[in-house]
């Protein structure tokens, strides 16, 4: 029989030391990579200053305003632009003042008001008794003393005769207004006239009944 080997069990790599020494070598090689191109974006690209300010707004400040879009087309003039109007060289650009408006038309003047000539006041007669017979006294009444006086109102007729009678105002007695109604109705006018032509009309006539001679 053969003696037991003394010597323990050596663990068995995980990886080949070939292996082992690619990686660190790349590893290396990365890290220096990565440090240089770290190195080279800091100086070219200074993104923060040493102050705190961001670079990028100190640079945005420092750029020139833009030109207006007339000077910025121009033929490099500093009188004249695209449009073809021409800028004062000294003084701020003054607009023209606006044309002045024209005065107003005055309305015309409205006609003074026609007046109507004044209606001519028509000439108005009344009639007039030409032909008027005493009116009869009643017997009955002259025996007794009885008088009185009757208003009698006659409508005229254009011709003059009286067409309608009838008492306005009686004495009290019927055998007086009737003799005045009687006598009233034989009369004869001179009828009324309106601008010279002749006209019915109302007249009003008394008749006094007296018993005293």
């Amino acid at each position: 029989m053969s003696a037991p080997d003394s010597t323990p069990n050596a663990r068995t790599p995980l990886l080949p030391p070939q292996a082992v020494k690619v990686l660190a070598i790349a590893f290396a090689a990365g890290l220096l990579l990565f440090l240089l191109v770290w190195l080279k974006s800091r100086h070219h690209y200074d993104f923060y200053k040493a102050d705190g300010t961001d670079a990028s707004a100190s640079q945005t400040s420092t750029l020139p305003a833009p030109l207006p879009p007339d000077l910025a087309s121009g033929d490099g003039n500093p009188g004249s632009n695209a449009s073809g109007l021409s800028l004062p060289k000294d003084g701020p650009v003054v607009a023209p003042p606006p044309p002045a408006r024209p005065p107003a038309p005055h309305p015309p003047a409205s006609p003074p008001p026609t007046t109507a000539p004044p209606a001519s006041t028509p000439v108005i007669n009344d009639a007039v008794a030409q032909r008027s017979p005493a009116p009869r006294y009643p017997q009955a009444a002259l025996r007794r003393g009885v008088g009185g006086t009757v208003k009698v109102l006659a409508n005229v007729a254009p011709d003059g005769s009286v067409a309608k009678v009838e008492v306005a105002e009686g004495s009290g007695n019927r055998d007086l207004d009737r003799a005045a109604l009687d006598a009233v109705r034989r009369w004869q006018f001179k009828p009324a006239t309106r601008n010279g032509q002749p006209v019915a009309s109302e007249v009003r006539v008394p008749i006094v009944f007296s018993p005293v001679r």
